[in-house]
């Protein structure tokens, strides 16, 4: 069976845990003027504290709280380029030049019954894991690709039962024999936000 070739896209929308109509329950945030961290199109976000306080950043490695998965920035006028502006093909880059002072609008997927398409490394996948949870594979979280793309991916590797880690793993997003075999070391799988650390499933305020 062929290897499947290590393009990961981030976490992309796919459907509700519930079975509801996917409306893919995204809400506008706001990402602070003169952030200057990317975020790209499927990259995971938390919200910020201290000067970011209510604001969308980028999540950092073993997050203890999660806002959901970036979706795009909304049009924006840049004071560069005199014009409307998308950010990078939708994400957000560092050094965007919206009028001083005003935010950048985004949208953000935060619906924790939300279940996402993502790559995953370190195959192959088990039935065994489905269930685990698991962690994303290191530095791919914020670093999107010319096209604005998240290059995020999920590490087999790291599937257990530790309660810290970002995601729940669904199950296998493929059949054997298919592209998406199980078998292959780069499989596609189906993940959730780990609902312990959904930010609207936490008790006690960030």
């Amino acid at each position: 069976m062929p290897t499947n070739t290590s393009t990961p896209t981030g976490l992309t929308p796919s459907r509700l845990l519930t079975g509801a109509a996917p409306s893919f329950q995204g809400q506008a945030f706001k990402i602070k003027n003169g952030y200057g961290s990317k975020i790209g199109r499927g990259d995971v976000v938390s919200t910020g504290t201290s000067g970011n306080q209510g604001y969308v950043i980028i999540a950092a490695a073993n997050p203890t709280s999660i806002l959901g998965v970036f979706g795009a920035v909304y049009p924006y006028y840049d004071t560069v380029q005199q014009q409307t502006a998308h950010g990078q093909n939708g994400a957000y880059i560092a050094g965007i030049t919206p009028p001083t002072g005003v935010d950048v609008d985004c949208w953000v997927t935060v619906d924790p019954n939300q279940v996402y398409l993502v790559q995953a490394i370190g195959g192959p996948f088990t039935t065994s894991m489905r269930g685990l949870n698991v962690n994303w594979t290191t530095s791919t979280n914020g670093v999107p690709n010319a096209a604005g793309i998240s290059a995020l991916s999920v590490d087999l590797s790291t599937a257990a039962t530790t309660n810290t880690l970002p995601f729940r793993i669904v199950g296998l997003a493929g059949v054997p024999g298919g592209p998406q075999d199980p078998a292959n070391i780069n499989p596609l799988i189906e993940v959730m936000l780990n609902f312990g650390l959904s930010e609207f499933n936490q008790a006690l305020a960030i």
